[in-house]
């Protein structure tokens, strides 16, 4: 099998990533607002729909409709990919009810592990001793970021384990789209290949929330809805652009900043909503485990790997 290969643009595709871990340290703010009005299904519709038809214009433009032919070429790995993505938000949304969301954020940080033994098994990616090392000070470090959380988590009851299942699928299936979308990628742009997800993403979750929600927003709640849905288009185009310039385990251990990113965004965020968003209060040992969340990154990221041969050309991306 041919396995994609990143194109050597090393620094390029480490910039977009980390663009995409800002916005996506950013979306979840503007969820926690918005699902105070509309219910999760009916946010997951809309943003597929809006984000597809933002996209419409711009890959039609740059390869033309006729490329998303090419998807019938890879039906099984587009399907991986579309399972993949819309797995992970439903199975992610759903154990929110059965355990909190600081336990969920705390256990959807498994993601960048699949990530990386994905990379790894499917793609032949080298990694070094020093990544391994960054990998082991981030995995050191999420703990210690969230061992304030531990007690609340083990405070859950009821159907607590099932929700905690339900999340380490949701980590599963992000990492199958992640590297499914990476596979893709040698026949389809990557805004082809989200154009068909959010496509589909539409037709599973809108019929299953309630439009008529969308009709009792004002004005605010609207741009909010807006603004993620922009957000969402660039954070993942950015994302699949990234993949055609840097190996996938080195983009899945930047993913892990997320978390920090979104935390001070809540911070920057709540003086003005203040009875929606409540920042977490970390203790001095939590706020290390931060910068070992972020120096673990940096290592795992910008460790030297020996250079590859014979790659296979990237898409015309760039």
């Amino acid at each position: 099998m041919i396995r994609h290969t990143p194109s050597g643009r090393r620094l390029f595709g480490l910039s977009l990533a980390f663009l995409s871990s800002l916005i996506w340290g950013t979306i979840p703010i503007l969820w926690k607002l918005l699902v105070q009005w509309i219910d999760v299904y009916t946010l997951a519709g809309t943003r597929f729909l809006v984000a597809g038809l933002l996209l419409l214009p711009i890959f039609s433009r740059r390869h033309g409709l006729s490329v998303l032919r090419k998807a019938a070429g890879l039906p099984v790995l587009m399907c991986v990919a579309t399972v993949g993505l819309c797995g992970n938000y439903f199975t992610y949304m759903t154990s929110l009810r059965f355990i909190s969301p600081g336990a969920a954020q705390a256990v959807i940080q498994l993601t960048p592990v699949f990530v990386l033994f994905g990379g790894l098994l499917i793609f032949r990616e080298p990694f070094t001793r020093m990544q391994w090392l960054g990998f082991s000070i981030l995995v050191v470090g999420l703990g210690l970021f969230f061992r304030p959380r531990y007690d609340a988590m083990m405070a859950d009851s009821g159907m607590y384990g099932w929700g905690l299942v339900l999340v380490v699928i949701a980590a599963i299936l992000w990492a199958v789209y992640f590297l499914s979308q990476k596979q893709l990628q040698l026949v389809l742009p990557p805004e082809a290949v989200l154009f068909l997800i959010y496509g589909a993403g539409f037709v599973i979750f809108l019929p299953i929330g309630d439009p008529g929600q969308l009709t009792a927003l004002d004005a605010v709640q609207i741009t909010l809805l807006f603004v993620s849905c922009v957000l969402t288009v660039i954070s993942y185009v950015a994302f699949g652009l990234a993949l055609n310039h840097v190996e996938a385990s080195r983009t899945g251990v930047l993913v892990a900043l997320t978390p920090l990113i979104a935390m001070a965004n809540t911070r920057v965020w709540a003086p003005f909503f203040p009875d929606l968003l409540k920042p977490d209060q970390l203790d001095g040992l939590a706020w290390f485990g931060a910068g070992m969340v972020v120096a673990g990154s940096m290592l795992g990221a910008l460790g030297t790997i020996k250079p590859q041969t014979a790659a296979v050309p990237a898409t015309d991306n760039d």
